[in-house]
């Protein structure tokens, strides 16, 4: 939207039917709601700047004719975890976790202590169940 306020005509791919990228898998975690409002916010500044939005349309070279321009920002793919048993159908990715909601054990090794390995432990270990909801939200009928 930064492009588009500036008079740049801007075109959104995205292979996902929603906006918010990462921002969707983060919401779900404990504390850390406030991303529903962030979503939001660059929903509303897509439109109000006038940036073609095109959801769940993977950009293929066809597509990216006739643009001066374009920009890769295609997000993170997670790390494959390298150790025998790394394939094993217990081992679960945080997007297996987080966006398709994959069965999780009750006794859980997390490999990797940054921010995506805190949220895990956060979400596993919170009293509250993760919600898609934004806070305030009206409930479902």
């Amino acid at each position: 939207s930064a492009a588009a306020s500036r008079g740049h005509r801007v075109t959104l791919f995205d292979a996902a039917a929603e906006v918010g990228g990462q921002f969707n898998m983060a919401k779900r975690i404990p504390g850390k709601e406030e991303f529903h409002e962030t979503i939001r916010y660059f929903k509303k500044q897509l439109e109000l700047t006038g940036v073609t939005v095109k959801l769940g349309q993977r950009a293929e070279a066809k597509d990216l004719l006739g643009f001066d321009s374009v920009v890769i920002a295609t997000g993170v793919a997670p790390r494959k975890l390298a150790i025998p048993g790394g394939d094993d159908p217990k081992v679960l990715s945080y997007i297996d976790v987080l966006r398709h909601r994959a069965p999780v054990g009750r006794r859980v090794a997390i490999v990797g202590a940054g921010g995506i390995g805190f949220d895990i432990a956060e979400l596993l270990t919170s009293p509250h169940p993760p919600t898609d909801k934004a806070p305030g939200a009206a409930p479902t009928p």
